[in-house]
């Protein structure tokens, strides 16, 4: 849920700043004012769905292992989705969310196991 939060907090950051600097979404008078729109819609969707995956933590909520990792996931997801949205890249647009399957657990542990340097006698 965490994950789903930040990539969408993300998109709505790209499309917001995309609706004041890039004039490909500024072409016609609604082009902005839809994308302002979008952003807003997207940034609450995300905030509601953080909230309610901070509800269903309870206990864990100390431990920023639960949030910290799939946010920074889902930040970069968000930002490459948006990016490719916008520069009209259909074909590639369903590349990033592939990127989600590192927001498991399992997934992660294996990772940082490949990624951590060898220690004691394995060197």
């Amino acid at each position: 849920m965490f994950a789903f939060a930040a990539l969408g907090w993300a998109m709505a950051a790209v499309f917001v700043v995309s609706s004041f600097a890039d004039s490909n979404v500024t072409s016609t008078e609604a082009g902005p004012g839809l994308a302002r729109l979008f952003a807003g819609a997207h940034a609450l969707a995300s905030l509601f769905t953080f909230l309610l995956g901070f509800g269903l933590l309870h206990g864990d909520r100390r431990s920023g292992g639960h949030f910290l990792a799939p946010m920074a996931i889902g930040a970069v997801v968000g930002g490459l989705e948006a990016t490719l949205f916008l520069a009209t890249a259909g074909r590639l647009l369903l590349l990033p969310p592939i990127l989600l399957v590192l927001v498991w657990r399992p997934v992660r542990r294996r990772a940082c196991r490949l990624l951590r340097p060898a220690s004691g006698l394995s060197r």
